[in-house]
Parts: structure tokens; C-alpha cells; sequence
């Protein structure tokens, strides 16, 4: 016999049996309903039922709508979950079929519970648990579907559609943002704009995540041996050892040991590289990446912040427009360019080697920070401050080295067109050549093996040279603007300040920059511009030096220690050489050749001191012959 409820009736706690269908035309309503083993129940369009328990072996039939805790341990097919529902439970052996969940609607399957062609509404939830299975659903825009532990077949997420995937993925899984492909484990479709919730689930290893564009994926935990690639989007992830490629990043990402990231881009979120963790090919977009590992081939661009940190190792990066990267203590970064508008910091016991910084750019070294061989190109600037250390640093183009007081350069070329503000200290250690501009009122210092030659523009310097050793030669006029030259007795070989024609003062004229401590050993003044004359002489007015060649005079302003006598010799090519003790390696020789011809014949070949020298003036002493100062 049949039991009928029609539209406008109620009816509670009805037992189905075998023989004794339940009919609830629409209108009707029902609850408390038991359906027992070879029991069924149909719910009209419109009818209801609630909190319903569907027995193993009993039916439940829709289309109509199912409310409260309806348990189905048999099964239940066409049926539309309300909004007013809260659970469907399925315990074991339960088979829903064409389950409909609408908004606030929660379906959940349980071990050894199965639906098939669910639609999930705006608002509702499908949750399959270990030991449950689902086939054929399709979660519309807004709808949640839970891989939590279970298993689903052809499932199809549409866009703005959520797929929470809890668990192991044990096997290969492709997620596709075109709506028509299925692939691998469980076959899930998803559609461009679709969200992907990877929540507490692991990519195992030997397994492969694909995730194609459009795809979002969050929370994964990659294996190691485990792969997660494609164009799609990732969020708030560890690679545990295991590796992606490919991917967009809005969220976190930590690289752990072993682990690798390979051509990721990040739109917003952090990327952490652990120790033993690399990333390469990494474009860092308002987003910011953490290097304790290592980072190759890094993009950081727009607002994107990258910091290498104590142990971390950056090489091969590119710094853009508004982004800036941190070479914090104990990072090293290696290779950097620097382009328009980026900035790459080095901050204390932080270092560079070798990096590049073109038009718009800026390296900045901050105290305790070292750059090493920096490249500096036309338009690009590289600020040394107090503290700070460059070294080996080439400036060519319009480039720009900037020294703050306290800061240092350890070795620098500065091409013609290239700039250098020189307020700390400047060392040539194996010759140098300075042919750019040069300002400033620090200090350039000659102390190394090569020259320093500077053969620029020197008009707006105010600081001092000190010669330490080997040759310091001013070739153009001002070279050395207003700075005066400070001479330290070299422990071995020689100090030499070459004056080349160009900055050679004009006959009655003053030298532009003032000789400090000229005075000892194996230090020279080679005028290279002044043909040296038998009767050149030089004498102390003062604290000015008088030098006369030929019929020519010439000052030069002296501060400090002056030696009671500045003989004039004459050099390698026949130029003036002036020695304050007449002893330099070559003029030991001049002396003993002097010595060796001191006879009436040759009396004209060597020139003593002379008892017309003019009152108030000192003696000097001139040789012949090759006198250089090892030029």
C-alpha cells in the first residue's frame, strides 16, 4: 500500500517498508522518515523531507528537496539540498545519485559512501572523506568541493569554483584550465578561474602536478622527488625537498633543503630559499624572495624586494625599475644588473662581486659593505658610503662613482665621460687611469706598483694626493684642480709626481697644487713638459721652491718638511727631474760619472756649488746623463 502526502500535509516519524512506498506529492512535507531495507521514498517537485534516514537496502527518490541531518546508509538519487540544510551525511555502503546541493547545502561522504553527478551549487559544499568515493559532479561558480582523503572520477569545477584537495596525491595529476580535458588521478576538470585549495595535501614522490593556466592553486606540500609545473598560480606552499617550475606565485613559498624552484613568478606573495634550497629563473613582482640558499637568474621588477641573507648566494640577477635587492651580512650576490630605476644595497659584511650597473641604476654600499670589481656604465651611479668599500671598480660612460667621507675605492678606472666625487679615499694598488671628471675634497692616493695617471678633468678638486710609491702623472691642465700633493717616503723603490706638459705651469707661472713632505729619499718631481738646460737650478725662497731652466722660471708652493737642497737632474728623456736629496738610483750614477770625469776638460760637465747663487737662495747640485727616477 502506498502512502501519499499531499501538498499542504505534514507527517513524522513514518517508517518505509518493503511494499509500503512513500509518496510526497509537491507541497507535502515530511520528517523523521525511516526508510527500510527494501524500503523507497519519492519527493515530488516541491515536496520536502527532513532529517531522513535512508537504511541500508532503502531508496530515496527525488527531485524534491532534502533538509535537517538526512543519513543515507542505502541510497538517494535526483534529490535537490536546500538551503536550509546543514548535513547529508552517507555512512558506509551509502549510494547517492544526482544529488543537487543548493546555497548553505553541505554533502558529506564518508568511508564507504559513494555520489555520483552531484551539482554543487553558489554557496554549498561537497566533502568526500577516506573511503568515499565521487563521480561525474559538477561544482558551479562559488561552489566548494573537498578532496578530503577520498577519491572523485570525471568531477568538473567551473569557474569560481573552489577544488580543496586534502591528503596525498600518491599518482601524476593534471589540472587544466580548458573545461573539456581530464587527465591522471581522479580525472578532475577544472575551469579557467577556478580556485584549487591544496591544503595539507602532499605531492608524493615520483608524482607530477600540472597546473595550467588560470588554475589556482594553495597550501601544497611538495615531496621530494615530486614535481609541481605549468603556467597556473600558487599560494602559501613548501617545497619539502621537491621542486616547481613554471608557476605564478600570489601567496608564500618556502624552498626548503633539496628543494627547487625554477622560472616561478611572484605577483605579491614571499618566496623563502632555506639552506639547500635554489631558485632559478625567479621573477620577483611586488612580491619579495628571501635568499639563505641559492638564487640564479633572478628578475626583480616593479616594486619586488629581494634580500640575500647570511649564507645565502645570488648570482646572474637583474634589478628593474622600482625594485630594489638587500645584500645583507653574510649574503653574497655575484653578477648583478642593475638597470633604470633599480637599486641593489649592500649592507654591512654584505657583498658584491662584479656587478653591473647601467643607465638609471644605483648600487649602494653602505658601512661594513663590499663591492667587488663593480661595473659601472653610462648613466648608472655607484655611492660608496662611509664605511663602505668598493674595489677594483670601472667606471666607463657617463657612469658615476660616488665616495662619502669615510668611504673607500680600492683600485678604479674612470674613462673619459665617466664622473668621480671623490670625499673618502681613492687607491690605486696596480695603476690606474682617471680620464673622466673628478670633484671632491678626499683623498687620491698613488701607493701601488702602476701609475696612477690622471688625464681628466680635474678642476673642481679640492682634496690632496698622497704619493706612497710608484708614479702619480698629472697629464691635463688642472688635472688635479686645487688638492695639493702629499709625499711619503716609500719603504722601497721610488715616489715620483709627474708633471706632463699639458699641467706644467707657464714660464714665470705657479704649479696649481701645493708639494707637501718633499723632501726625502727617493722622492722626484719629473716635469716631463720642461727640456732640462746645463744650468738648471732650484732653490728655497721661503716655503717656495724657485726652479730656473734656461731662461725660465718657474714657482711651486712647498708645505711641511722642505729639504735644505732640491738638485736639479735631468731624466730619461732629457727632462727636468727634481731629487731634494740628489741620491735617486739613477743619480748615483750621474755622481760617480761626474766624480770619474772631474777634470779641467770636462769641468763644464758638472755643476757644484755655485758662490753666485743669489743671497738668501740654497746651493744645488745638477748631473748629467740618464737621472731618472725609474720612469
Amino acid at each position: 500500500m502506498t502512502i501519499t502526502v499531499s501538498s499542504g500535509l505534514e507527517d513524522d516519524g513514518l517508517s518505509v517498508s518493503s511494499g509500503n512506498p512513500l509518496v510526497v506529492l509537491s507541497g507535502g512535507y515530511v520528517e523523521f522518515t525511516d526508510i527500510l531495507s527494501g524500503g523507497s521514498a519519492t519527493l515530488s517537485l516541491g515536496a520536502e523531507a527532513d532529517n531522513t534516514t535512508v537504511l541500508q537496502g532503502g531508496v530515496l527518490q527525488g527531485p524534491g528537496d532534502v533538509a535537517g541531518d538526512t543519513e543515507v546508509f542505502g541510497s538517494a538519487n535526483g534529490l535537490t539540498v536546500s538551503s536550509v540544510i546543514r548535513m547529508l551525511s552517507l555512512p558506509a555502503g551509502g549510494h547517492p545519485d544526482t544529488v543537487n546541493l543548493q546555497n548553505d547545502g553541505l554533502l558529506q561522504i564518508q568511508s564507504g559512501g559513494r555520489v555520483t553527478n552531484t551539482e554543487v551549487a553558489a554557496g554549498a559544499e561537497e566533502i568526500i572523506f577516506s573511503g568515499g568515493s565521487a563521480s561525474g559532479d559538477i561544482v558551479l561558480g562559488y561552489g566548494v568541493l573537498w578532496l578530503n582523503g577520498g577519491s572523485a572520477v570525471n568531477e568538473r569545477v567551473l569557474s569560481a569554483g573552489t577544488l580543496n584537495l586534502g591528503g596525498d596525491l600518491k599518482s601524476s595529476l593534471t589540472i587544466d584550465a580548458a573545461p573539456e580535458s581530464t587527465e591522471s588521478l581522479f580525472g578532475v576538470q577544472v575551469q579557467s578561474g577556478a580556485f584549487v585549495n591544496l591544503a595539507n595535501a602532499t605531492v608524493e614522490s615520483g608524482a607530477t602536478l600540472t597546473l595550467s593556466d588560470g588554475v589556482e592553486v594553495i597550501g601544497l606540500t611538495v615531496s621530494k622527488g615530486a614535481t609541481v609545473s605549468g603556467s597556473g598560480d600558487l599560494f602559501d606552499s613548501t617545497l619539502d625537498a621537491g621542486a616547481v617550475s613554471g608557476l605564478a606565485l600570489e601567496g608564500d613559498l618556502e624552498v626548503s633543503s633539496g628543494g627547487t624552484a625554477t622560472s616561478v613568478t611572484d605577483f605579491g606573495g614571499e618566496i623563502q630559499i632555506d639552506a639547500g634550497g635554489s631558485a632559478t629563473g625567479t621573477t620577483v613582482s611586488f612580491g619579495s624572495l628571501f635568499d639563505h640558499g641559492s638564487a640564479t637568474d633572478t628578475m626583480v621588477d616593479s616594486t619586488g624586494l629581494a634580500f640575500v641573507y647570511a649564507g645565502g648566494v645570488t648570482s646572474g640577477d637583474t634589478v628593474l625599475s622600482g625594485a630594489v635587492e638587500l645584500v645583507s651580512s653574510g649574503g653574497l650576490a655575484r653578477s648583478i644588473h642593475v638597470k633604470s630605476g633599480g637599486l641593489d644595497y649592500v649592507r654591512a659584511s654584505g657583498t658584491t662581486s662584479a656587478s653591473v650597473v647601467s643607465v638609471g641604476g644605483k648600487e649602494l654600499v653602505s658601512s661594513g659593505g663590499v663591492a667587488s670589481a663593480p661595473k659601472v656604465l653610462s648613466g648608472g651611479a655607484e655611492d660608496v658610503l662611509t664605511g663602505g668599500v668598493a674595489s677594483n671598480a670601472n667606471v666607463s660612460g657617463s657612469g658615476k662613482l660616488i665616495v662619502s667621507e669615510g668611504g673607500t675605492v680600492i683600485g678604479l678606472s674612470l674613462a673619459s665621460g665617466g664622473t668621480l666625487i671623490d670625499n673618502g679615499e681613492v687607491k690605486a694598488i696596480a695603476g690606474a687611469t682617471l680620464a673622466g671628471t673628478l670633484s671632491g675634497s678626499g683623498e687620491l692616493i698613488g701607493g701601488g706598483s702602476g701609475d696612477l695617471l690622471l688625464s681628466g678633468a680635474g678642476a673642481a678638486f679640492t682634496g690632496d694626493a698622497i704619493l706612497e710609491h710608484g708614479t702619480i702623472e698629472l697629464a691635463t691642465s688642472g688635472a688635479l684642480g686645487a688638492g695639493y700633493v702629499q709625499f711619503v717616503s716609500p719603504a722601497t723603490g721610488s715616489a715620483v709626481l709627474q708633471i706632463d706638459a699639458a699641467d706644467t705651469p707657464a714660464g714665470g707661472g705657479t704649479f696649481a697644487n701645493l708639494l707637501s713632505n718633499f723632501s726625502g729619499a727617493n722622492e722626484f718631481v719629473d716635469l716631463t713638459g720642461l727640456v732640462w738646460e746645463p744650468n738648471a737650478s732650484a732653490t728655497v725662497v721661503g716655503d717656495t721652491l724657485v726652479l730656473i731652466d734656461g731662461a725660465q722660471t718657474y714657482t711651486f708652493d712647498l708645505a711641511g718638511s722642505i729639504a735644505g737642497a732640491y738638485p736639479v737632474l735631468e731624466d730619461d728623456n732629457e727632462d727636468v727631474l727634481i731629487d731634494p736629496r740628489g741620491i735617486g738610483p739613477k743619480a748615483v750614477a750621474h755622481f760617480a760619472q761626474a766624480a770619474a770625469a772631474f777634470a779641467p776638460s770636462d769641468a763644464a760637465k758638472t755643476a757644484l756649488v755655485s758662490s753666485a747663487s743669489p743671497a738668501g737662495q740654497s746651493p744645488f747640485l745638477h748631473a748629467i746623463g740618464s737621472a731618472g727616477a725609474g720612469r
